[in-house]
């Protein structure tokens, strides 16, 4: 305590999340969603090793202006995982320990990867990987000069297939352009070499059909840029009739 106290941090016991019992690799992927839903751009990322303590550091804007910052310790054992908020002042409020308390505990309640969940209809979700997430889901990063890997997941609670087809999908970015996802020696130059880019080579989004009370998911590669949304259109296999979603880009 003494040396974050120095350091211009400040760490709360009070508001440690002890998990006996939890798998150190999904309270670490559950850490990283908690600083993101509560609005922090990650900048650092260590994962936990043995009896060496992981940390996630982020930091994020406040309406005011300045720039406040938040870090997690994540210390590990045989018996479970215990998370430690770190505030970036020995004067703190403790709105980030609080806040993260809150969110680790909702999240840790949810399925480990975040899905659609609808009970009826059609339901689509369309994620980007993230750099650090990317390390956590899959090793490592899996694209390269910038391309961008999203998640697409269609679950189908009708009791009708229908097709999703990569051809049906683009992305669109904040001014108003549009992208759609790379294909042939376009996207094999985007995806990296490593186990991480085979991962997603392997997990590639084809056109399938998905049967009534289904989910499939699969990866798209984008060309660089920062999307806000996408726009996928599935076709009804008996009807041959396409219904059109626009949902944003998480």
């Amino acid at each position: 305590m003494l040396a974050l106290v120095v350091a211009g941090c400040v760490a709360a016991q009070r508001y440690a999340v002890v998990r006996p019992g939890l798998d150190c690799d999904r309270a670490t992927r559950v850490a990283y969603r908690a600083m993101r839903e509560l609005g922090y751009r990650v900048t650092e990322l260590v994962p936990p090793e043995g009896e060496r303590p992981g940390v996630i550091r982020g930091e994020k804007e406040t309406p005011e202006g300045t720039l406040r910052r938040g870090a997690v310790r994540i210390a590990c054992s045989g018996a479970g995982a215990e998370l430690q908020p770190i505030e970036d002042t020995p004067f703190s409020d403790f709105a980030f320990s609080r806040g993260f308390d809150y969110s680790f505990t909702n999240l840790l309640a949810l399925p480990d990867v975040s899905a659609p969940r609808a009970a009826s209809g059609l339901e689509v979700q369309v994620h980007a990987l993230e750099r650090f997430e990317a390390r956590l889901d899959l090793g490592g990063v899996p694209t390269q000069g910038d391309a961008v890997a999203m998640r697409i997941v269609v679950r189908n609670e009708t009791d009708r297939a229908v097709t999703v087809d990569p051809a049906d999908v683009d992305v669109v970015a904040a001014d108003g352009t549009s992208a759609a996802p790379l294909a042939g020696a376009a996207l094999e130059a985007a995806i990296a070499a490593g186990p991480a880019g085979d991962r997603v080579r392997a997990a590639l989004l084809r056109k399938q059909r998905v049967a009534p009370h289904t989910t499939v998911s699969g990866f798209l590669v984008f060309p660089p840029g920062t999307y806000r949304e996408a726009r996928l259109a599935l076709t009804d296999v008996e009807t041959g009739e396409t219904e059109g979603f626009v949902t944003p880009v998480e």
